[in-house]
């Protein structure tokens, strides 16, 4: 890191300095001449009062210099966190391009990803069967078609999301509310290291160390947006912080797509009124959205070099998901053999089955 990226970095490791402070305490210095330079801080208290209290100056003053800065870097860099800042070369430009770029990114895994084609996939926490079957489904779509999905390893749809993007080997960013080494849930801790591991990223612009707090996530969202070419909805209550994602994603002149729902699930109410008000475009099948950027889906199936039989499974859900003994029938086979033939097909990924002994073509 340059002496100016060393200077953003240190000014983020103080909490009092929000964001609105940083934007004016920045028009009034010269980076790493003034930030990190005690003389600088003590002659210009009076200015500095303009935006802290007298004890916040003094916590500056103690902590400037160059030296302490390189010891932040030295602690983060110890515990494998990267760092990018507003000013650093390889930061993304559609970050850039928003009102509020973060001044810094602590980050683990491929920060290349970054440039890359993303998309956005976000929904309720409190996912159905309904909501997991087209998470599956369209995840697995747009990362074949090549996309880097983009969520924010949450509970539910954001964690299929992660997860069924790493089956499909595919590339994800998880977009964390609080300290990259905060993970949230606790549960995802295991997920987030999966991701690093194959080839993914994990980034965060709140300082390691920091636990999250519920204002964070909203804030979150708009680095979701941000980065994506759109987003898709795939399932949301009417009350959901996925509204949050939507209006960042409608405000930077993004794609917004939503998978419609029984209009009696609850769940289902935020992206059905997403796509009744107009903010969002229905969309029923990967292609819907693939055919708006001139992208041909790929048939998988053709490289799963399927027996005669497996094939006859996957033409008839073509058609949409079936029972077992929907399959049984319309087959025309025996119970074990069909039973086999499922199982197998699940096992490699093709198909998936739902509560109710139900099974769709992924």
């Amino acid at each position: 890191m340059n002496d100016d990226e060393m200077a953003l970095l240190w000014l983020d490791y103080f909490d009092f300095v929000t964001y609105k402070k940083k934007e004016k305490l920045l028009e009034m210095v010269n980076f790493e001449k003034d930030l990190l330079s005690y003389n600088f801080l003590s002659l210009n208290k009076d200015r500095l009062k303009e935006f802290f209290s007298a004890e916040e100056i003094d916590i500056l003053i103690k902590h400037s210099g160059k030296e302490f800065a390189t010891k932040i870097e030295k602690d983060y860099l110890s515990m494998g966190i990267l760092i990018l800042t507003k000013i650093s070369q390889n930061y993304p430009q559609n970050l850039l391009d928003i009102d509020t770029p973060p001044f810094v990114i602590y980050y683990k895994g491929d920060e290349k990803l970054l440039k890359s084609d993303c998309f956005g996939i976000v929904g309720t926490r409190h996912i159905s069967s309904y909501g997991k079957a087209v998470t599956e489904k369209f995840t697995r779509g747009l990362a074949d078609a090549g996309f880097t999905i983009v969520s924010g390893l949450a509970s539910g749809v954001d964690t299929l999301a992660h997860s069924t993007t790493l089956m499909c080997k595919g590339k994800t960013i998880a977009v964390l509310a609080g300290g990259i080494d905060e993970i949230y849930p606790v549960s995802n801790t295991r997920l987030a290291e999966e991701i690093v591991k194959n080839g993914g990223l994990i980034i965060s612009e709140v300082r390691p160390k920091k636990r999250p707090d519920s204002f964070m996530f909203p804030i979150r969202n708009r680095i979701i947006s941000a980065l994506s070419k759109g987003v898709l909805v795939t399932e949301a209550q009417e009350k959901s912080g996925v509204i949050h994602t939507k209006n960042y994603a409608l405000d930077y002149g993004k794609d917004m797509f939503a998978v419609p729902g029984s209009i009696f699930n609850l769940t289902s109410v935020g992206a059905n009124r997403m796509i009744v008000n107009g903010q969002a475009k229905a969309v029923l099948d990967v292609e819907d959205i693939l055919c708006e950027y001139n992208i041909t889906k790929k048939k998988k199936e053709e490289s799963y070099n399927l027996s005669i039989e497996e094939s006859l499974v996957i033409e008839l859900l073509k058609g949409g998901e079936k029972t077992f003994q929907e399959i049984v029938e319309s087959l025309n086979m025996e119970v074990k053999k069909v039973n086999t033939l499922l199982t197998m097909l699940s096992i490699r990924g093709i198909i998936k089955k739902l509560a109710g002994n139900i099974y769709y073509l992924i």
